[in-house]
């Protein structure tokens, strides 16, 4: 899903980007639930915001499980590299994955 993550693969590595958008948007979410609970008490907004919340952290949650699958598997195999930050929208936080060699036989 574009809207989660971009992955770029090349000959001898992939390079998978995070993107902060959906980070700040669930705590956005987050903070109108709050307000609204705190402040507002209005339950019918409760009603609507906190579906739609949970829907979309169960939809990023799956969304980036794939991603997180492989990432785990190349750290246990010792080939990630990480950079940039998770809040950042100039540095966005980036997974490098050298691609396994494989080794040739004759």
């Amino acid at each position: 899903m574009s809207f989660f993550y971009e992955r770029e693969e090349t000959a001898d590595t992939v390079t998978i980007t995070l993107k902060p958008h959906s980070l700040y948007l669930m705590l956005g979410m987050l903070a109108v639930w709050l307000g609204n609970d705190l402040i507002l008490k209005s339950a019918p907004m409760a009603q609507i915001v906190m579906p739609i919340f949970i829907v979309f952290m169960v939809i990023r949650f799956f969304a980036l499980m794939r991603i997180q699958r492989e990432v785990l598997i190349a750290m246990k195999q010792g080939r990630v590299e990480t950079q940039g930050s998770k809040f950042s929208f100039r540095s966005p936080f980036r997974y490098v994955l050298r691609k396994a060699q494989e080794s040739a036989t004759s």
